[in-house]
């Protein structure tokens, strides 16, 4: 996207809104700080949608410099962990492509008796094992499974921009913001469950019920998303089906091995750094996946291939890193941390937005709640979203007689569709520049499929949510 012809007047509204839109006086209490912030929010998604990935980035980081400070900009956006991680992953993911190590295993499960010729379980599983691994950190998990489809797609043939990667990419994104939330002892499930605690002491959530509730919720969830893009969405996934090995006795090979090992035990000190596993967590967990990552690619580059070179060649690795996509998810780090500050008047502007539905009957007011988080969490921080609207489900399920871990799960389950714009979660922006669909067309597809997921989401949560609570 970052080649095409792009009018000059769409750089000016970019440059307009980074750092001109601060001057405006403030409206609904938005302070000036707020205003400042949200200029460049609004100037990074729309120059994301029709300039590309990098230009619209850096003006918005600069922007929201302006009016954070660039110290604290360059804190929250490049010194971020995420940001961090999401570079010196790139290469441990390209050792398994360099080597065919993910070839192999590709040919392996599409050759399998089990996948040979059902390319909408092949689809099925995948979104399946992102939802599940997407409880130990939801963007690298994504970046994993979409290098990984990657691969799939251009194994098989898919070409860019055809239905199957835009569809599929939104997939893993849904999928992995499922899986955040599937368990509520860590990751972004804990982090819910302590604001839950912190607002409301004195009525604890059932882990039981939680647990069940999510794990029937995610599955039907995932398995609707799949049969949305198959008779709604029409998307052709042939090519995966018709998939046929060219050599059916092919072995792997030495370097293939070393490269899935590497990869393999990447993925398990991973999840050992968050998993309440005692004392090997306390290890792990003080180096966090950063740490984990850059201990590896040292690690690795002492292990030789079968000709006598490195593994892994770090900086050779390094060059393949998009810069649009790593400035996009540095910007998006740094707006999630400030935009939702009290000081910028933006959670009380929100607040406003929903206080005028209060009168309405009980459970009206509750689809219009979810229907609320579902829209504004593609705008802003889904935790943010979360803990905004939690009081009122909190208080409407006594209306209703409902217990509260019912509305939590269903707020919470609800408000994971941030898929519109790469601008709705870290999760999204990464499934959104991948190479294999362009970013504007993604948001297209998404636009469509956000609400087909919600009425589903409702149809599917509410009798669940009333059969358990």
């Amino acid at each position: 996207m970052e080649t095409k012809k792009v009018s000059l007047i769409h750089y000016l509204i970019v440059f307009a809104f980074c750092f001109l839109f601060r001057f405006i006086p403030g409206f609904a209490g938005i302070t000036p700080l707020g205003m400042g912030i949200l200029g460049s929010f609004i100037g990074a998604v729309y120059g994301w949608i029709v300039v590309g990935m990098l230009w619209p980035s850096i003006m918005a980081l600069v922007g929201i410099g302006l009016s954070i400070g660039m110290n604290e900009m360059y804190a929250a956006s490049f010194g971020s962990m995420t940001v961090i991680c999401l570079i010196f992953c790139m290469p441990l993911i390209g050792i398994c492509n360099e080597t065919g190590a993910f070839n192999w295993v590709i040919n392996k499960l599409l050759g399998s008796r089990f996948m040979s010729g059902k390319g909408w379980i092949t689809i099925w599983f995948l979104l399946i094992a992102s939802w599940i691994m997407g409880t130990m950190n939801p963007i690298i998990m994504g970046i994993i499974f979409c290098a990984f489809a990657t691969q799939i797609f251009k194994q098989v043939g898919v070409e860019k921009n055809e239905k199957l990667p835009i569809f599929t990419y939104l997939g893993i994104a849904y999928a992995c913001m499922m899986g955040q939330v599937l368990i509520p002892f860590f990751s972004t499930g804990l982090t819910l469950v302590m604001a839950y605690n912190n607002m409301f002491p004195d009525s604890p959530l059932n882990f039981g019920k939680y647990l069940l509730f999510m794990i029937i919720a995610g599955l039907v969830m995932v398995t609707i998303y799949v049969l949305l893009m198959r008779f709604v969405f029409r998307v052709d996934v042939s090519k995966v089906a018709n998939f046929k090995r060219e050599n059916k006795e092919m072995k792997i090979t030495g370097d293939q091995k070393k490269a899935l090992s590497v990869f393999v035990l990447f993925i398990v000190f991973s999840m050992c750094a968050v998993l309440p596993i005692g004392a090997i967590q306390g290890f792990f967990g003080q180096f966090n996946i950063g740490g984990i990552t850059l201990v590896m690619l040292a690690v690795i580059t002492l292990i030789k291939k079968s000709d006598g070179t490195s593994l892994c060649n770090i900086e050779e690795g390094l060059k393949t890193i998009s810069w649009g996509q790593i400035t996009m998810i540095g910007y998006i780090m740094a707006i999630a941390m400030y935009m939702n500050t009290e000081a910028t008047g933006i959670p009380a502007a929100m607040a406003k937005l929903l206080q005028p539905f209060m009168a309405l009957p009980p459970l009206v007011f509750i689809i219009v709640a979810l229907a609320f988080a579902a829209l504004l969490t593609n705008f802003a921080n889904n935790m943010i979203v979360i803990v905004l609207v939690m009081p009122f489900m909190f208080n409407f399920s006594h209306a209703i007689g409902m217990e509260p871990t019912g509305m939590i799960c269903l707020l919470f389950v609800l408000a994971q569709f941030a898929l519109m714009t790469p601008a709705a979660s870290p999760v999204t922006a990464v499934c959104m520049t991948q190479e294999m669909a362009d970013s504007n067309l993604m948001t297209k597809a998404a636009i469509k499929m956000v609400p087909c997921l919600f009425v589903f989401g409702v149809l599917v949560g509410w009798p669940l949510a009333q059969i358990l609570f």
